[in-house]
C-alpha cells in the first residue's frame, strides 16, 4: 500500500465514467483530489480544460502529473488542511477523486461544509458507501448516514471491485455522487446539528431518550418532554428515525 493509503485506479473504462458523471459548463471549476498516477486526470483534462485544478500531498505523484500534464494547475499539499473559501471565492465548485482510504471521510465532510459546494463525485471503500447511503432502519444506517444525506442528496454511480486497482486491496470500492440540498434546515448551525446526530448515536442499541439525555447532560424527563413534543416516541431507537426526523427533532431542542 502506498504511503498515503491511496490505491490506484486503472480501469479506464471506469474513469470515463467517473469523469463524464459532471457537466463543464454547470460550474466555475472543478477540483480533483489526490489525483495519483493521473488516470482520471487524463479523461478529466480534456473536458475540463484550464477550469480544472488538482491537489496532491505526495509529492512524488504530484513530480508525476506534472509531467504527464505540464499545463495543469497542480497544487502540491494536504488537502485536509486546505481553506476552501479563500481559495475559491466566486462561482459554484465541484470536486471529484478517488480518495485515501484512511481520510475519505474527513474530505468528504469538508467538501460538503463548503458554500460553494456544486457537486461532488468520490470513490470509497463500499463499507463505507453503504453507510454513507444507508437508510432509515438498516444495520447501516447511523450518524455517517444522517450527517451526510442531510446535507446533500446522495446517488450511487457505480460499485467498484477491487481488481480495478493497483495495487489490488482488500476490499471493493463505489463511487457515490452528492449535490447539495439547497433547504438544508441546520446550515446555519451545522456543526450543532452533527453534534447533536452524533449524540443520538453514540449509545445505538439504548432509546433515544437514554442516548439524548446522556449524550448531552439532560434530565431524562426533560429530554423525553422534547421528544415528545416534536411528534416522537422517547423510547424509539436512534435508527429509527429519518433524515427529515432528525432535523425536525433538532429543531424542537433548539
Amino acid at each position: 500500500m502506498p504511503k498515503y493509503s491511496q490505491v490506484f485506479l486503472k480501469d479506464v473504462r471506469m474513469c470515463e465514467r467517473i469523469a463524464s458523471v459532471l457537466r463543464p459548463e454547470d460550474f466555475c471549476s472543478v477540483v480533483e483530489i489526490g489525483p495519483g498516477r493521473g488516470a482520471l486526470t487524463e479523461f478529466l483534462y480534456p473536458l475540463w480544460g484550464d477550469k480544472l485544478s488538482v491537489v496532491e500531498i505526495d509529492p512524488l505523484m504530484t513530480a508525476r502529473v506534472k509531467e504527464r500534464f505540464p499545463e495543469l494547475k497542480i497544487v502540491n499539499s494536504d488537502f485536509l488542511k486546505s481553506d476552501l473559501e479563500t481559495a475559491f471565492s466566486e462561482g459554484k465548485i465541484a470536486f471529484i477523486g478517488n480518495l485515501p482510504y484512511d481520510c475519505s471521510t474527513a474530505i468528504l465532510m469538508k467538501v460538503l461544509a463548503f458554500s460553494r459546494l456544486g457537486a461532488a463525485v468520490f470513490m470509497f471503500q463500499r463499507e463505507v458507501a453503504r453507510k454513507i447511503t444507508a437508510e432509515t432502519g438498516d444495520s447501516d444506517y447511523g450518524y455517517l448516514s444522517v450527517a451526510v444525506q442531510a446535507q446533500s442528496a446522495v446517488s450511487l454511480l457505480a460499485d467498484v471491485p477491487a481488481g480495478s486497482f493497483s495495487p489490488v486491496p482488500e476490499v471493493d470500492s463505489s463511487v457515490l455522487v452528492f449535490r447539495p440540498r439547497a433547504a438544508f434546515a441546520g446550515a446555519g448551525h451545522r456543526e450543532e446539528f452533527l453534534g447533536f446526530v452524533k449524540n443520538a448515536f453514540s449509545h445505538r442499541r439504548k432509546t433515544l431518550m437514554n442516548s439524548l439525555s446522556m449524550g448531552r447532560g439532560m434530565d431524562k424527563a426533560e429530554t423525553a418532554a422534547l421528544i415528545k413534543a416534536a411528534g416522537f416516541d422517547p423510547g424509539l431507537r436512534p435508527q429509527n428515525l429519518s433524515v427529515e426526523d432528525y432535523l425536525k427533532l433538532f429543531a424542537a431542542f433548539g
